[in-house]
């Protein structure tokens, strides 16, 4: 069943049932399925924004996964994870959080510039806003408070370096699988992801110390079962920042990246774990994979979308999903969920890949007919 306040959700249309609700409003859910004795499992793969309600339901039905309040919190408050992080002596940077006013903005003054300004409650990259000197706080404190539900921004000290997103499995409180990509997002004032290639570069040193920075977590979290998603950084001096995390899947292709790259299928695995089940793992040796977001640097109203079929044709293509059709207002590309789809690509080798995605991009055109031209893919 997909529950969704949006019918047009693209989970509407591969569910077997659909219940029009939002997934912020669980007595609401739980109130429409009053009597259902077949609910096994709830899940929100791929968004913080449902975790909240996969707890408060999860106990409400007494299904065997439920997920820990602490767990939430971490995933859905950014200083609750940068003060987890610093509890257990990670590699950490400064940061101030608050409600904007006089108090957060004299605190904020006293950080190492640049800065970023987010949502203290927000993901996708929503409300992330670059701030170079203490006297832009206030605007970007202003700009950023938009997309926070509970009023609040987090400022904190801006990381140079590589970054990285990490996929995982936790299995009676231990890490069964990782995978890990090198991400590479849009340049300022947006941040937002562009493409993951995986198996990332990462370290061999840096690799052996996540492992029990995440087993940690979860023991520290009470997250027994489950995925877990973090973005983290590689600073110039060596140290691996974990930035942000989820108790839950990755976004932005990633399950298709990890199921074609190792072989996992880290949703039959998620679902498994959800309702109480052993999950057998056995990776193969990686693939070179990339996923590429379709994105436009401009909106207006979609009129065509060309090329598909060649890009479809080429060896290295995996899937092609396309989220828009003809009359679709597409957005630029300042958050996450303005995407416009995604490629998975996989061959030999990383420069194969980065030349088939400048394929691609040469290949698709997304026609627009306000400016009645095409949109080159960034």
């Amino acid at each position: 069943m997909c529950v969704d306040v949006r019918p047009g959700a693209p989970g509407v249309a591969v569910a077997d049932e659909y219940l029009h609700a939002s997934v912020r409003a669980p007595e609401q859910i739980a109130a429409a399925l009053t009597g259902r004795t077949d609910i096994a499992a709830v899940l929100c793969p791929a968004s913080d924004v449902g975790l909240p309600a996969q707890a408060w339901l999860s106990r409400h039905w007494n299904l065997p996964e439920p997920l820990p309040e602490a767990a939430v919190t971490a995933s859905t408050d950014k200083p609750v994870f940068r003060a987890l992080c610093d509890r257990l002596g990670f590699p950490s940077y400064r940061n101030v959080s608050g409600i904007p006013g006089p108090e957060l903005l004299s605190n904020a003054r006293g950080l190492r510039f640049p800065t970023l300004v987010k949502p203290v409650d927000s993901s996708g990259s929503r409300g992330v806003v670059a701030c170079a000197g203490p006297g832009m706080l206030r605007s970007a404190c202003t700009e950023s408070i938009a997309f926070s539900p509970s009023g609040r921004v987090v400022v904190e000290e801006h990381l140079d370096g590589i970054h990285f997103t990490i996929e995982a499995l936790v299995a009676r409180g231990e890490i069964v699988f990782h995978a890990v990509t090198e991400r590479t997002i849009t340049p300022p004032p947006f941040f937002v992801t562009s493409s993951h290639l995986m198996p990332a570069a990462l370290p061999a040193e840096a690799d052996a110390r996540l492992i029990p920075m995440l087993t940690s977590i979860c023991a520290e979290l009470g997250y027994r079962n489950g995925p877990l998603t973090l973005d983290a950084v590689l600073g110039h001096d060596g140290e691996l920042y974990l930035i942000e995390m989820g108790a839950r899947m990755g976004g932005n292709g990633l399950a298709e990246l990890v199921e074609t790259c190792y072989g996992v299928d880290l949703m039959e695995a998620t679902i498994a774990l959800a309702v109480g089940e052993d999950v057998p793992l056995t990776p193969k040796p990686p693939l070179p994979t990339l996923v590429h977001m379709l994105t436009s640097d401009r909106g207006g109203h979609l009129s065509a979308v060309d090329g598909v079929e060649a890009v479809r044709a080429m060896p290295e293509v995996v899937e092609l999903h396309l989220f828009v059709e003809p009359g679709t207002f597409i957005r630029p590309y300042e958050q996450a969920g303005y995407k416009l789809g995604y490629v998975v690509l996989a061959g030999e080798s990383a420069a194969r890949l980065w030349a088939a995605e400048g394929a691609v991009r040469g290949t698709l055109k997304f026609l627009l007919e306000d400016q009645d031209m095409a949109v080159p893919l960034p």
